[in-house]
């Protein structure tokens, strides 16, 4: 399953099915399913979307402040992440670096089996 936020949001997943045909062997092909909203069919282009800015602005024009973040949200958040920031700084956290193209430092796999858990990884 592939979940797509930008630039077209869109969920698909590839499923395998019995390739058509009298044919005795059993053959396989991957067929893509995709759940993207408003699409009909293979020949129809998905309909336009708003980028999320355009979307901001708009509602921004009509009074709309439902997506937008109030000033003591913010402060708030702003407030925990000086609070993680300044942990790090105390107790000397500096982030591990890892090769780019891999999933991260060793010590994330360690950090999720300490709660008996691990990643999600698929080859999609």
């Amino acid at each position: 399953m592939i979940i797509e936020l930008q630039p077209e949001e869109d969920i698909s997943m590839t499923v395998m099915n019995k390739r058509p045909g009298l044919d005795q062997r059993m053959q396989l092909q991957p067929i893509k399913m995709s759940l993207s909203w408003g699409v009909g069919g293979k020949g129809d282009a998905p309909p336009r979307r708003r980028i999320a800015y355009e979307r901001l602005l708009l509602d921004a024009l009509h009074g709309d402040s439902t997506l937008f973040v109030r000033r003591d949200e913010a402060e708030e958040a702003w407030k925990w992440v000086d609070e993680v920031s300044q942990a790090w700084t105390d107790g000397d956290v500096k982030p591990q670096e890892y090769v780019a193209g891999t999933w991260g430092p060793d010590a994330s796999d360690m950090l999720m089996a300490r709660t008996g858990r691990e990643w999600n990884v698929s080859d999609a």
